[in-house]
């Protein structure tokens, strides 16, 4: 995939415990990037897992 911007459109939602962001390509729309943080403590078991599991969704979504 070319290089994007870091400015692209985004969603974001959330529930009472975590925080839901997408990115999309700014061309073609297609999600790009797929982000899930909770409210827990930075460096927290689960905050390590969600930011591993973010980076493996956003380079499964950008064809790596």
């Amino acid at each position: 995939m070319n290089k994007m911007s870091n400015r692209r459109p985004c969603i974001n939602t959330r529930t009472n415990n975590f925080h839901f962001s997408v990115s999309f390509h700014p061309e073609t729309g297609n999600p790009v990037e797929f982000f899930i943080t909770g409210r827990g403590k930075v460096g927290q078991q689960l905050d390590t897992e969600l930011y591993e599991l973010n980076v493996e969704a956003s380079k499964l979504m950008q064809g790596e």
